[in-house]
């Protein structure tokens, strides 16, 4: 503190002082030309036009400084390390983010968590951290352990840690139950936040939400749902990733009807490596936002100023003022926001989206590099639905509606020889891999692809060992292939593997390069669109075929959950 009073008054050298040739300020909106700012020990003592500043440094920057950008809601525990995707986002003019650590604290309870923060506290981009209530969603349908209340006891005393995460199962709000209520208490008693997802929640249950502790909601998918949150006072989170893309259905609407987006941010939850390499990350949201007739100066404070101020964290992140981190990014021009340099700390870490520093890869615990525990090995009669007659029978379906969401129909379908023949549908198979208890759930599935079978333990937020197929000797070939591997995506048609991304940590997470695994993403999801897949990117659809709380099947190793009722249906219900 002292030191940054000193640089103010002249009497010790700043550390850097940038010239900036335009710099916007987010608490006004003004674009100031011409301004200085100086920083010291990793902080801004002084933004101004003129002063009588010492300097260490002294650096020229063309084009437009802003503050450097915020995801307020994302994960990075997934495909590659944290670390691998941390250059990458730094170059795209990020410099924090808010996550949690889903997928490793499923597999592997707080000792997963503990991995995560202990990787993220090494790298050079800010991670704010909120504890997963994925761990497992709802207890009444997932076989994982549940991770006990002691273990969020100790993890809100973190100084990364800002709250809970997001409330995925919100109807045991509304039923008060002490699975959710517990956690509430706990968070809110120390001052932390809870984050929502409240994805159809509406009217009174959406209110009840609110009274809960609930904070924020990115799963609005139009604009009244966003509207309807915003009015109640809950922080809009407006999705553009590799997962939803809602800023077309949200922002004409609510930029028609003038609202206020003062209490709203643009977040990604989720980037994938084909699209972080492909598009980039914050900077292409705010691209976006602005291409939909957001004002580039309100695009820029939703990914800045906006989150900070939710997150509680104004007076460090989300604006280039005295007393913050001196995390700034320079733009080519308002108009396109094109990153030309990023600035943590104060010192400069990215030039031209190109990351200029050097990260040690993450070194994993022994532990987490065994998690795939299988009953045996897979065999093609595993995969066989068993109808309980011959010929025709009715059957559950899951329609494809999109990546995300199926819906429930009931099909004739001709049942052969102890199985069914296809006829354009696939099979679905949820394998336990977390106790080796053997248990398969097994289902039908309309409007995948018609190709031999994929398999997948990255599945949210159950990660499971999920195969889906047409072919029971490939699907038995793909799950064993996973297995070996310790983890993975696996594609086979034909007998044959036509493509594999190992994922050895917690069967969540990959040792390869971005470019690595973005180029076998891509090239499975463009096999399975050749095989008939009409969706965007067909591998989503096994990433969500466990997410027990989206409409309106979903699949577990117990089988097949019909998610409105919390029950699980018979594959074959009585035959009338």
């Amino acid at each position: 503190m002292e030191d940054l009073i000193d640089v103010c008054l002249g009497r010790v050298e700043a550390d850097l002082v940038l010239e900036c040739g335009a710099l916007l300020n987010v608490f006004t909106g003004e674009i100031l030309e011409d301004v200085l700012v100086a920083v010291k020990g990793g902080r801004i003592a002084y933004v101004g036009r003129k002063a009588n500043l010492k300097a260490a440094e002294t650096l020229k920057v063309k084009g437009l400084t802003v503050p450097g950008f915020i995801d307020a809601h994302t994960h990075i525990d997934l495909i590659c390390t944290p670390t691998e995707q941390a250059g990458w986002m730094l170059a795209h003019g990020t410099t924090s983010i808010f996550t949690e650590p889903d997928e490793l604290a499923s597999v592997l309870g707080f000792r997963g968590l503990k991995i995560f923060v202990e990787e993220v506290r090494r790298l050079p981009l800010r991670v704010y951290v909120l504890i997963p209530l994925t761990t497992p969603q709802n207890p009444e349908v997932s076989t994982l352990n549940v991770m006990p209340l002691k273990a969020y006891r100790e993890a809100l005393k973190w100084p990364e840690v800002v709250g809970l995460g997001e409330t995925v199962a919100w109807p045991m709000i509304t039923s008060r139950k002490k699975y959710y209520m517990d956690k509430f208490r706990l968070a809110l008693r120390v001052g932390k936040l809870i984050e929502g997802h409240t994805a159809g929640a509406r009217n009174t249950k959406l209110a009840a939400c609110v009274c809960s502790g609930v904070s924020s909601c990115h799963e609005a998918v139009d604009g009244e749902q966003a509207l309807e949150r915003l009015r109640l006072g809950l922080f809009l989170m407006i999705r553009e990733g590799s997962l939803r893309r809602d800023l077309p259905q949200i922002l004409p609407e609510l930029l028609s009807r003038r609202v206020s987006l003062e209490n709203a941010a643009l977040v990604t939850d989720w980037v994938d490596p084909a699209d972080l390499l492909e598009h980039g990350y914050m900077d292409y949201v705010v691209r976006r936002a602005i291409e939909y007739g957001v004002d580039p100066v309100r695009a820029i404070q939703m990914v800045t100023l906006n989150p900070a101020r939710h997150f509680r964290l104004e007076n460090l992140i989300g604006a280039v003022a005295p007393g913050r981190y001196a995390d700034l990014v320079v733009l080519e021009n308002l108009e396109n926001p094109k990153v030309k340099l990023t600035l943590l700390g104060g010192r400069v870490v990215a030039r031209d989206e190109i990351f200029l520093g050097k990260l040690r890869e993450p070194r994993y615990p022994r532990y987490s590099l065994k998690t795939v525990r299988v009953h045996g090995k897979l065999r093609p009669e595993d995969f066989k639905l068993k109808p309980p007659v011959e010929g025709r029978v009715k059957a559950f379906v899951a329609k494809l509606e999109s990546e995300a969401v199926t819906r429930k129909t009931l099909e004739e379908v001709e049942a052969v020889g102890g199985d069914v023949r296809l006829n354009g549908l696939s099979k679905i198979a949820v394998i336990d891999r977390h106790h080796g208890s053997g248990r398969i759930g097994l289902g039908l599935v309309r409007g995948f692809a018609e190709v031999g079978a994929v398999a997948s333990t990255l599945n949210f937020d159950e990660n499971q060992l999920v195969v889906v197929g047409c072919r029971n000797e490939d699907m038995a070939r793909a799950a064993n292939e996973a297995v070996k591997f310790g983890g993975g995506i696996v594609l086979v048609d034909g007998g044959e593997v036509l493509e594999a991304l190992p994922m050895p940590v917690a069967g969540v997470i990959s040792m390869v390069k971005l470019k690595e695994a973005s180029e076998k993403l891509k090239r499975v999801n463009w096999k399975l669109r050749e095989a008939g897949s009409r969706l965007r990117k067909p591998l989503n659809f096994l990433f969500f075929s466990t997410f027990t709380t989206l409409p309106e099947l979903r699949f577990t190793d117990r089988g097949i959950l019909d998610v409105k009722s919390g029950r699980y249906l018979n594959l074959f219900p009585p035959q009338t």
